[in-house]
């Protein structure tokens, strides 16, 4: 049913004519749309007389048409308190018109009361031409091409903002007043430790610190000197030995900075209190969602249950650090800050949870709830605890303590004939009597009062931290983890550890925690990729793969469009470029780091058990392997055994074979071989295998083949391994006398076969200047080239003894600068010579223009010597039957008009008649 338009109301009636007929019209049964903007009474028997009119109206044929739109007239909109707008999407080549068809003379059959319009209605048309980043209106036909690149630029956009805002983060937690303030909150016990720490690390310690602890000396009666008299003899153990050597550290118990931390992420985790909820990845969301998301913020930005927590600038983040409270996010921040304050090398590490580039169910929002809050995603909201519901369930808390000290039996500070009276401070902390072992992951150093306001129930269906702190100790260089709010153990020590920070299972999805992108934000402003720190056994991709922008291998084509090879390019790589650490500025941690828990591992390829057993396996297996599959230059290795026995054939054909493993295998080279890379085998050893020669020279077929002859059999030759050969070392010259082979030359394969005294120059024609100055020198062989079934050696340089190596240098050099004066001569010769012939032929073509002409501007290309002579021989002929065209044609027309030389008289032609007179008329 159309809308009702206050725009349109009915035209009063116009005055009656003389010259028309006053005839009564018919009174017109009410249409559909006068029906429906009737309003009727509120008794039972006008409900009843309202739907009866409508049963009317819909068995009546009459239409919109049947009521002219002459009898409206258009006029101004009314003003009405209640106005209400309707939005339609459609395209610009649609126009609709609604007009309201009601007759004016239907009163008396509806009370007028009736049809009064209900209210006035504003019309708004407008095209939606926005594109929704949500895959709810286009499930059947899939995302384009565009909708793809618009994820993907999205998620590369919103990365680079998540790595600038924690790197500010990490820049606010080296805020010299936000340490100041987190380290006065701690306790007396926990910067005695902190000193104990430095004092086992062997750092300097804090001068305000050692003269706050310097007892103050009285003397009293009973007092003893210090010096060591009077003191109970305790052997080397006593108080009057000396400490340990100044600046070592004391590795005793492990690391010393394990102990720290631990105690130091027990006194945060109560200390700190979440108050509101931190990023964590949302999904797609439809724009309707979006734009009242937007406009929400727009007008309450600061309601945390909306729109999460806001850091506007440093001087807040300074306010949650005295007030100890926050999001988890702001909670390991502040927990960094607080170890740089005590002089920890502490970076900040995020797990970015960006928004995706796939189209999967888990990359889509989840359904808008009412009521619920838009950071507990999969949890029933509950609603946050008041002042006084805290301070009831704190009387609790007292009470319930009072009870629990009344019920015992004996108090321990009290002491009794089993149990020392305990004379530590029970009201500044329980520290020394908690009974501290390193082992223990966590220990209750905070005391015993409950906190001021507790924990909101914000982010707790993220099980995985997406912040967390690594310590790089000053003693190891080693990297701990530590996550003090939700992991136990809160510091990490070895690899087991680290499998709690990696997102995983069924609730990891539902909260839409992803494992992408874990960068490490260092003191000094650099930063780090370190997810392969936390990648189950150091694996890629793992649980990367989906959610972190894979390496591209990009083609690289060639000068005729061909692709010539791939290179890889890893877009997070480069934005990571602008904050990554300078080569001078490396550290010894990070070579130690890169070295082990950043060396990314590639998966082992695992063998199928399908074929396991049969002789294809073993053929292809990279662990196990038979001696008919090994080929010429393979042998196993003397004294190696065999892990199985394989049987193959049937019946009487059955045969077994030894079962070797791979890595028993070894490669094996004749003498010749080893030989060419200054290599010989030992005496009195034996070959391991005996394989036919292989021939390639024509000398060596002749010999093999001559050898065949005498003995019948093909001539064979043995193999020996690495382990039975040693390095040829040369006899040292003598007399400056270079030894030389029967060839009258060296091999210099290697640079172990030079003989000591003696010196290879790798210099051309080096020869020539030893035989003109008299030195001794051998050629030496660095090589063969073999072609045409010939071994040809590769001579480079010469071999001459040491004291002759700077005269045969300097002499070369003078040489080489003659040398190249030829060669530079020569060439120049070679262009005056192209010169001379090039200015020679423009002489001659000039000469004989002047003495015999031009020939025509058609026969200037003949003579010119930069042409084609081809592309002039075909022109010529061209030109040629073209002028022989030319030349038939004028004979044709000069044919009327010479005949044999003879004008021909055309009046006698037309009396004559064949030479003979014709006959009068």
């Amino acid at each position: 049913m159309p809308p009702f338009l206050a725009g349109k109301q009915r035209r009063l009636p116009s005055p009656a004519s003389p010259y028309q007929q006053t005839a009564e019209k018919p009174a017109q049964k009410l249409t559909l749309f006068d029906v429906a903007d009737e309003r009727p009474a509120g008794s039972l028997k006008a409900n009843k007389d309202f739907l009866n009119h409508i049963d009317d109206a819909e068995s009546n044929d009459t239409s919109l048409s049947d009521v002219s739109s002459a009898e409206f007239e258009n006029v101004a909109p009314q003003p009405s308190p209640k106005r209400q707008k309707l939005y339609h999407h459609v395209d610009d080549d649609e126009q609709i018109d609604w007009e309201d068809a009601v007759d004016q003379n239907i009163t008396d059959e509806v009370p007028s009361s009736t049809i009064q319009p209900s209210s006035d209605l504003d019309l708004t048309l407008d095209k939606g031409t926005r594109v929704s980043f949500n895959s709810s209106e286009n499930q059947k036909k899939g995302p384009s091409k565009i909708e793809r690149q618009i994820r993907v630029t999205t998620h590369c956009i919103h990365v680079q903002f998540l790595l600038f805002h924690n790197s500010l983060r990490s820049r606010f937690a080296c805020d010299l007043e936000v340490q100041k303030i987190l380290v006065s909150q701690l306790p007396p016990v926990m910067k005695k430790e902190a000193d104990s720490w430095r004092r086992a690390s062997g750092l300097p310690q804090n001068p305000a610190r050692v003269e706050a602890e310097k007892p103050a000396t009285h003397k009293g009666k009973n007092d003893r000197s210090t010096n060591g008299e009077g003191v109970r003899s305790q052997r080397d153990w006593g108080k009057p030995a000396e400490r340990q050597e100044r600046g070592a550290a004391n590795m005793s118990r492990g690391d010393p900075v394990i102990r720290l931390l631990r105690l130091l992420s027990a006194y945060w985790k109560k200390t700190f209190t979440i108050t509101s909820p931190g990023l964590r990845k949302q999904g797609y969301k439809p724009l309707s969602r979006l734009e009242s998301e937007m406009v929400s913020f727009k007008n309450n930005v600061d309601n945390i249950e909306e729109h999460g927590e806001r850091i506007e600038n440093l001087d807040r983040f300074r306010d949650l650090a005295r007030r100890c409270q926050g999001s988890r996010d702001v909670g390991v921040q502040l927990f960094v800050a607080l170890l740089r304050g005590l002089g920890l090398e502490a970076r900040l590490v995020t797990s970015l949870q960006p928004i995706g580039y796939g189209w999967n169910k888990n990359e889509e929002a989840n359904p808008e709830r009412k009521g619920a809050k838009p950071n507990d995603v999969g949890q029933t909201p509950t609603p946050p605890a008041t002042e006084s519901a805290i301070e009831t369930k704190t009387l609790q808390l007292r009470s319930m303590r009072r009870n629990s000290r009344a019920k015992k039996i004996s108090n321990p500070s009290n002491g009794s004939k089993t149990t020392p009276i305990d004379l530590s401070d029970a009201s500044s902390n329980d520290l020394s009597s908690a009974g501290i072992n390193d082992d223990e992951s966590v220990v209750d150093v905070t005391p015993s009062t409950p906190r001021k306001k507790p924990n909101m129930p914000y982010d707790r269906d993220l099980v995985f931290p997406t912040s967390w702190a690594e310590v790089i100790s000053p003693v190891t260089n080693e990297v701990y983890p530590v996550e003090p709010l939700i992991i136990t153990p809160a510091v990490a020590t070895n690899p087991e550890h680290l499998a709690a920070f990696e997102t995983r299972g069924t609730r990891a999805d539902k909260a839409k925690q992803v494992f992408a992108y874990v960068i490490a934000y260092s003191p000094d402003g650099s930063a780090k990729d370190v997810t392969t720190r936390y990648l189950k056994k150091h694996m890629w991709p793992g649980r990367t793969k989906g959610v972190r922008l894979p390496v591209e291998k990009v083609p690289i084509y060639n000068s005729k469009g061909k692709i010539k090879h791939h290179e890889e390019h890893d877009w997070f790589k480069t934005v990571m470029s602008g904050y990554t650490r300078p080569n001078h500025m490396r550290t010894a941690a990070d070579e130690i780091e890169e070295a082990k828990d950043l060396r990314a591992l590639k998966p082992q390829k695992k063998e199928s058990k399908a074929n396991e057993g049969t002789l294809q396996f073993y053929k292809t297996s990279a662990e196990y392997v038979l001696e008919r599959h090994l080929r010429r230059e393979e042998a196993i290795s003397p004294g190696a055994e065999p892990v199985k026995i394989f049987t193959s054939g049937k019946g009487d054909d059955t045969k077994e074979e030894p079962v070797f493993l791979r890595k028993n295998v070894v490669i094996c080279r004749t003498g010749e071989s080893w030989h060419k890379e200054g290599r010989q085998i030992k005496p009195h050893q034996h070959p391991i295998k005996m394989v036919p020669i292989r021939a390639v020279t024509l000398t060596r077929k002749r010999e093999v083949q001559e050898a065949k002859r005498d003995g019948g059999e093909k001539l064979k030759q043995g193999l020996y391994a690495w382990d039975q050969t040693e390095w040829i070392i040369p006899p040292p010259i003598l007399d400056g006398i270079i030894p030389k082979n029967a060839y009258g030359n060296m091999d210099c394969f290697v640079p172990t076969m030079v003989p000591k005294g003696a010196v290879h120059i790798p210099l051309r024609y080096t020869g020539k200047i030893c035989k003109r100055l008299n030195v001794d020198f051998a050629e030496a062989v660095t090589g063969f080239e073999f072609g045409r079934q010939r071994a040809v050696p590769v001579i480079t340089g010469v071999v001459v003894a040491k004291e002759h190596e700077e005269t045969v240098i300097e002499e070369w050099k003078k040489d080489e600068e003659e040398r190249k004066v030829k060669e530079e001569g020569k060439r120049e010769k070679a262009a005056l010579g192209m010169w001379r012939k090039f200015v020679v032929g423009l002489r001659i073509i000039e000469r004989v223009r002047n003495e015999y002409g031009d020939g025509g501007g058609e026969l200037k290309e003949e003579f010119n010597p930069f042409t084609n002579r081809n592309k002039q021989k075909k022109n010529h002929e061209a030109d040629q039957h073209i002028l022989d065209g030319d030349h038939n044609d004028a004979a044709d027309r000069n044919s009327n008009v010479v005949a044999g030389g003879f004008l021909v008289d055309e009046a006698a032609e037309s009396d004559t008649a064949g030479g003979f007179l014709s006959d009068g008329p």
